[in-house]
């Protein structure tokens, strides 16, 4: 494949895509290309430190969007499945007596080796 092949190819599906994905992907390139910028060239400027401050604060927002999404998606049908299944796995329920304490079962290979072995 030649190489003006290729960019006809990418000229007409660029040409192609909707007007909402053009903008926005042009709006990448051009903070992408202010990005190295100023990173080569004013790398100790108070427009650079505001720069990064601003772009650190957009990355901080959608971290904690994007985390919470996989965790709804990841342990919200886990759990109803827990609750529909009636499965308890940290068996939290409350037995005969008035507390969750269990008593120590001591190690069947005595202290010192259950110190030795414990990681």
């Amino acid at each position: 494949m030649s190489v003006s092949h290729w960019l006809s190819t990418l000229s007409a599906k660029w040409a192609a895509a909707p007007l909402h994905s053009r903008v926005l992907l042009s709006f990448a390139v051009c903070v992408f290309i202010a990005e190295l910028i100023l990173r080569r060239w004013a790398k100790e400027s108070r427009f650079y430190a505001a720069w990064t401050r601003t772009f650190k604060a957009i990355g901080h927002v959608w971290t904690m969007v994007l985390l919470s999404l996989i965790y709804v998606i990841a342990v919200g049908p886990i759990r109803l499945g827990m609750l529909l299944g009636g499965r308890d796995l940290l068996d939290r329920r409350l037995g005969a007596g008035a507390s969750v304490w269990r008593d120590h079962v001591p190690n069947p290979l005595g202290p010192e080796a259950a110190a030795r072995h414990q990681f």
